[in-house]
C-alpha cells in the first residue's frame, strides 16, 4: 500500500514540473561556423533550439563568438533585425572576434548604433549600449532577436535597467542572455534572467 502511495505521489510531483518550451529551430552542426570551438558550436545549437536561452559561461569560454554565431544563424534561418545590447567598452571585443572567426561564408556585418535612425536593414547584426535602450533611443520592438551581453545588469531587482528591460523585450521572439556563471546561491539573479527570457513570471 505504501509503495502505491509513494508512486502516486511521485507522479503527482512529476506532473508539476514545467520545462521551458522550445521556441527555436534546429540547425545541423555542419552548418555552424567551423572556426568555433566544439563546445561553442554545441552551445549555439542548444541556444537556437530553445529560442530563449541563457548562456552562463566563465571568462575565456567564448561567449562573444557564441553570441555572434547565434545571431548569424537567426539571420540565415529567420531573417529579422538582430540586436546585441552590451556595455560600451565591450564593442571592440565583438569587432575583433568578427575579424578573427567570422570570415568567408561565415562573415558577419556588424554595426554599432545609438539610435533608430542608424538601422539600415536586416543583413546587419546591430550592437548598442544599455543606456541607448534604457533612454528609448533604440526601439527594441523592431527587432526579432536580441541578446544581452554581460547581462549581470539585470541582477538588481529595483534598478531602472531591470524594471524597464523586462517589458521592453516582451515582444522580441528570440531572446538570449550571455553572462558569467551566476552564483548558485543567488536565486533572485536566476529568476531575473528567466523573467527576461520569458521562462518564468518574476
Amino acid at each position: 500500500m505504501s509503495a502505491n502511495i509513494l508512486s502516486d505521489y511521485n507522479e503527482f510531483l512529476r506532473a508539476k514540473i514545467k520545462l521551458a518550451p522550445r521556441k527555436g529551430f534546429d540547425v545541423p552542426l555542419e552548418q555552424i561556423n567551423p572556426g568555433l570551438k566544439p563546445h561553442t558550436r554545441d552551445i549555439v545549437r542548444w541556444a537556437l533550439q530553445g529560442g530563449q536561452r541563457a548562456i552562463f559561461a566563465s571568462f575565456g569560454l567564448h561567449k562573444t563568438s557564441t553570441n555572434l554565431e547565434v545571431m548569424r544563424q537567426i539571420g540565415i534561418h529567420r531573417p529579422c533585425l538582430r540586436l546585441i545590447v552590451l556595455p560600451l567598452g565591450v564593442r571592440q571585443e565583438f569587432s575583433r572576434e568578427v575579424a578573427k572567426r567570422f570570415t568567408g561564408d561565415c562573415a558577419v556585418d556588424l554595426k554599432f548604433i545609438r539610435s533608430n535612425d542608424e538601422i539600415e536593414g536586416i543583413d546587419t547584426v546591430y550592437m548598442t549600449n544599455y543606456e541607448s535602450v534604457r533612454e528609448g533611443k533604440i526601439d527594441v520592438t523592431r527587432f526579432g532577436a536580441a541578446s544581452l551581453d554581460e547581462a549581470s545588469v539585470l541582477r538588481s531587482y529595483g534598478s531602472k535597467t531591470y524594471q524597464e528591460f523586462l517589458p521592453l523585450f516582451d515582444q522580441v521572439e528570440f531572446r538570449f542572455v550571455f553572462t558569467a556563471t551566476p552564483s548558485p546561491n543567488r536565486v533572485k539573479e536566476l529568476i531575473h534572467y528567466a523573467g527576461f527570457l520569458g521562462v518564468v513570471d518574476t
